[in-house]
């Protein structure tokens, strides 16, 4: 009887882990083949954060569009800054903790267009944005999109640079950043988000 007891324990202590990961979603918006688009670059998101975060922000950025560039060109795309077939936008808000001293802290970053050409990019984009972003305007149904996911860690868009329409978003909840481990927990998140992305999947 006490042997079952604890069985039932560890079955339950693991459904309690599982329910409370991260939830990752990924939507494909476009009857366009996804695999008939060649290139890609960003849009950046600006570099408005306070100076004590600045640090840590770049530092999770730079792993996230490394992560981002691994999986977009394995999903068959190459990147190309004067005119790309795609646009990618990542907007996250993570959670910071540390295994030494714990503490919850939330960064935030969005991209907003038309861009506001008064703040900086972030420097982790410096080699991979569109360079006409700033004249690139508004993004079809990109707020409404935007709506859907206000509670989520990290969601990344991609647009048809031509027609404006975003083609495919992936999203990821309670997405945590371990100051300690920030590279592996980044590139595993980005890695799931593009766990169900066709090009990707069909290889």
């Amino acid at each position: 009887m006490r042997k079952l007891k604890m069985n039932l324990l560890a079955i339950c202590s693991l459904v309690l882990i599982w329910s409370c990961g991260p939830k990752i979603s990924s939507t494909v918006k476009t009857t366009k083949d996804l695999s008939s688009y060649e290139t890609y670059a960003y849009l950046p998101n600006s570099d408005a954060e306070a100076p004590d975060k600045v640090e840590q922000s770049n530092e999770v950025g730079e792993q996230i569009v490394a992560a981002m560039n691994r999986n977009m060109q394995k999903a068959g795309y190459t990147i190309d800054r004067e005119d790309p077939d795609l646009l990618v936008i990542i907007n996250t808000n993570y959670d910071q903790e540390s295994d030494v001293d714990v503490y919850r802290d939330y960064d935030y970053n969005y991209a907003y267009y038309p861009y506001t050409t008064s703040l900086p990019v972030n420097t982790y984009y410096n080699d991979y944005y569109y360079n006409g972003y700033t004249d690139y305007g508004p993004i079809y149904d990109y707020d409404v999109v935007m709506n859907q996911y206000t509670d989520s860690g990290m969601v990344v868009s991609l647009v048809d640079k031509d027609t404006k329409n975003i083609v495919w978003t992936g999203s990821v909840d309670d997405f945590y950043v371990y100051q300690d481990n920030a590279s592996e927990e980044v590139a595993e998140y980005v890695d799931n988000i593009f766990s169900d992305y066709p090009t990707i999947s069909q290889n």
